[in-house]
């Protein structure tokens, strides 16, 4: 077998592997993307060389990401088209400056930026102060500091919830994407968890909010994401901003937010 041909039936495997997770049929899929099911199958068989343009029409079809229309095109033999920068790159300094903005004016409530994998690739001075010393550190090194024993999973009061949002989260783009560190960041995090108890996961408040314990109170905080989900380099497409807010007056109180917040939601 060449290495073209062995190049097709890589990019066949992988075109499958996507369709059949997201529940397509040959017919549908070829539909969608203007082409034929006798094209498709020769294409997934290796028999058929994809040609860039029908390798992006698709991975579009197919809701992939940048990172993996890349690999499609790898596995096609071809040139991959979504460049794959740093965030300190120049050509990423713009947007790097309205991340660093979001992360300075949530100030003084904790902000992170997180990649794919969960790890912390920049933070505020909030966040460093609740969570010190996490930029920088491999997923699979958060993973067992959040959910194997140690002061993370005691300072929880409601770390099942978080555990259990955790899981339902990653499952359902590792079930999409079929990432195999996803998939072993799950398996590690399943091991640590154990079995959670009867009830986990059921919502009493609008949304999920993580209960720490900070000396007698609790402070409660909830999440609010921004993405760029529109964006062509694979970086930026796969990095997240998290901004933290205080859900209840105690949170408030240790944030010195108490005041920040006006009737209907306008901060002050």
């Amino acid at each position: 077998m060449t290495d073209a041909s062995t190049s097709h039936s890589g990019f066949g495997g992988l075109l499958r592997g996507c369709r059949v997770r997201q529940g397509l049929s040959q017919q549908e899929l070829a539909v969608r993307a203007g082409t034929t099911t006798r094209h498709l199958s020769f294409l997934e068989t290796g028999r058929s060389r994809p040609r860039t343009g029908m390798v992006l029409r698709l991975a579009a079809e197919l809701g992939l990401s940048p990172r993996e229309q890349n690999a499609m095109l790898e596995a096609a033999g071809l040139r991959t088209v979504f460049p794959h920068r740093a965030l300190t790159d120049s050509e990423m300094s713009r947007y790097g400056a309205v991340i660093d903005s979001l992360l300075e004016r949530h100030e003084p409530l904790p902000a992170a930026v997180v990649d794919r994998y969960g790890a912390l690739v920049r933070t505020n001075e909030a966040f460093e102060r609740l969570t010190p010393g996490m930029v920088g550190v491999e997923p699979e090194d958060l993973v067992d500091r959040l959910f194997g024993p140690g002061p993370w999973r005691a300072t929880l009061v409601n770390w099942p919830d978080v555990a259990a949002a955790w899981l339902a989260r990653h499952r359902v783009e590792a079930d999409r994407t079929g990432d195999p560190r996803l998939r072993a960041l799950i398996s590690r995090a399943e091991r640590l968890i154990g079995p959670l108890p009867e009830g986990t996961g059921t919502p009493e408040l609008p949304a999920l909010c993580a209960r720490i314990r900070a000396g007698e109170e609790v402070i409660e905080l909830f999440t609010v994401t921004v993405r760029f989900d529109h964006a062509h380099d694979v970086t930026l497409n796969e990095l997240r901003v998290e901004l933290m807010y205080a859900g209840n007056d105690t949170a408030d109180r240790f944030f010195g937010t108490a005041n920040t917040v006006k009737a209907g939601g306008q901060r002050t």
